[in-house]
């Protein structure tokens, strides 16, 4: 080693260096996605069990506050969660403490959701450039473990103080005061572009912009952008199963097996990515029937201003939907659309080496 013990050693291969910031700053989406992902059970038990707190309603038992109050604990730090796992999977778990204490300081300063959306990806990508361009030497490296974090605290919390919070609170606002008034028009273009978002990917990076979209709208207590999400989630499983009992010949064995045993998973589950099986052999044919469902679901949901109280999905979230029959309307024609184009698509333009005899088994989830 070159230098005293006590020197901090950088990589001294520019090319390295350069390899690693490109890492670091890789796959954005990826580290979204793994935010929402933890953060997800935390708002879904919370909304549920604040949602059955409302039977306070009707009796005045005291065993009500406190299952509304064990509910709000994880309405209140979902947000936090957010930020502490998207600086997790940037920075593995010298993120997570900086990431929490961050997106928190953000979300109870006025920035809520966006604010610890960016405080997760500062504070992680601070601490992953810290961890990984300065080496210390052996003598050190615990003391630079301990600091590392503290100093990525502090350096991002003050910024999202001073610099973040002000300007994020005041686009939040006045996002809130416009979608808050949104008419059938309106709303139906929402739905087309969380449509658009939702059925690309089956739940991948490009959807999880429209979840950033609908948990921010959330945050704020605009429950539209979670009705339409919620609409268009079973869309492709039930669309590809419905032309799979519908034209079973265009269908290998294995995937009408599958389409036949996972219905009851899609319905109660709810999860888009059930759909993947049945992609997996057709992605192309496929994603343009998802997509075209997903858009007339999306703007059905938009158009009569479906809301959702509680994130939920499958089954548990028809106890929290605003219309029955609505949701039911945009599940059904959008699953109806994405059954009629794939069966066209492939009458018009059919798959390759096809076998509809074919016993391959296809990818399990």
């Amino acid at each position: 080693m070159a230098g005293n013990d006590l020197t901090f050693e950088f990589d001294n291969v520019e090319k390295s260096r350069k390899q690693i910031v490109k890492e670091i700053f890789s796959k954005p989406f990826d580290h979204l996605r793994s935010g929402i992902s933890y953060m997800l059970p935390f708002i879904l038990i919370g909304g549920i069990i604040t949602a059955v707190s409302s039977i306070s309603n009707i009796s005045d038992a005291p065993i009500w506050s406190m299952v509304a109050s064990i509910g709000q604990v994880g309405m209140t730090f979902f947000i936090p969660i957010f930020g502490a796992y998207i600086a997790f999977s940037i920075a593995d778990k010298a993120g997570i403490a900086p990431g929490f204490i961050c997106a928190y300081l953000a979300n109870t300063n006025g920035s809520g959701y966006i604010g610890a959306l960016l405080a997760g990806f500062l504070v992680g990508y601070v601490v992953a450039l810290l961890k990984k361009l300065i080496k210390p030497n052996k003598i050190l490296q615990g003391v630079w473990d301990y600091f590392v974090p503290a100093f990525s605290t502090l350096a991002v919390g003050l910024f999202i103080i001073y610099v973040i919070n002000a300007p994020v609170a005041r686009f939040t606002d006045f996002m809130v005061a416009k979608l808050s008034g949104m008419d059938a028009a309106q709303g139906g273009i929402a739905g087309l572009i969380l449509g658009a978002l939702g059925g690309v990917d089956y739940g991948g990076p490009i959807s999880k912009i429209g979840t950033a979209i609908m948990f921010a709208g959330f945050d704020k207590g605009i429950y539209l952008f979670v009705g339409i999400a919620i609409a268009i989630a079973m869309v492709p499983p039930f669309g590809f199963t419905a032309a799979a009992f519908i034209a079973p010949k265009l269908f290998t064995k294995s995937e009408r097996r599958y389409a036949r045993t996972s219905w009851p998973i899609v319905l109660i589950g709810g999860f888009t990515e059930l759909a993947l099986p049945l992609v997996i052999n057709d992605i192309i044919r496929c994603t343009i029937a998802s997509f075209l469902g997903c858009l007339v679901s999306g703007f059905l949901a938009g158009f009569f201003g479906l809301e959702l109280s509680v994130p939920a999905l499958g089954l548990a979230s028809w106890f929290f939907i605003s219309s029955v029959p609505v949701y039911a309307l945009c599940v059904v024609a959008g699953a109806a659309v994405t059954a009629a184009a794939l069966i066209f698509l492939r009458k018009i333009w059919p798959r390759k080496n096809f076998d509809p005899d074919s016993d391959d088994e296809v990818m399990s989830l």
